[in-house]
């Protein structure tokens, strides 16, 4: 797995806990939840559009990692990403408003009971861990909800705000080092 794929796999690995909670109880295909911007959702049911990346200030790397007996790898950079989860139903009227409330609860549900993805394979662990990615609500005002809704000539949408992270993509930058294999020690000695 390359490292710079980290952004769409942590999106990937939120997709996969929703497919699980949603099929078949609420969602008939895992085709309707997906990847998309408010304006441009198609199909979906569901949609995670990613609507922001901010380096993870919490988390300084600064050191260099040995990646070989002769090699240095330059810092990682860490990332916080900011997900917005909207529904897109395009049942009867009179049951949506109940099908969406009941989907909205669900999906808190889901991503509360599994709040923390492996770095490595994105599947729920159990528990933050340190180097876990971990899933959070975020508290928004409601004048920044309606900021990023932009979709044009539509009204805002009830919507869910989570961030996941840290999000470590490693550097692709190396360089070799040189190791010492051998020491000479000199003792100077005083004249008496």
């Amino acid at each position: 797995m390359s490292d710079y794929t980290k952004i769409a796999d942590t999106g990937n690995g939120i997709l996969s806990l929703l497919k699980e909670a949603l099929i078949p109880e609420l969602l008939n295909s895992p085709d309707q939840i997906g990847l998309c911007s408010p304006e441009d959702h198609g199909d979906f049911a569901v949609g995670v559009w990613l609507y922001d990346v901010r380096e993870d200030n919490t988390i300084q790397a600064h050191e260099m990692t040995n990646i070989g007996r002769n090699t240095q790898r330059y810092p990682s950079v860490y990332l916080r990403l900011h997900y917005m989860i909207t529904l897109y139903l395009q049942s009867d009227l009179k049951y949506r408003a109940v099908q969406e409330h009941q989907m909205f609860g669900r999906i808190i549900q889901a991503l509360r009971d599994h709040a923390a993805l492996d770095p490595d394979s994105f599947l729920p662990v159990e528990g933050p861990g340190g180097a876990n990615i971990r899933i959070q609500m975020q508290d928004l005002e409601m004048e920044e909800k309606v900021r990023l809704w932009t979709v044009p000539n539509a009204a805002y949408r009830t919507s869910l705000f989570y961030s996941a992270g840290p999000v470590e993509i490693q550097s692709a930058k190396k360089k070799a080092v040189k190791r010492v294999t051998e020491i000479n020690y000199r003792f100077a000695g005083k004249e008496t």
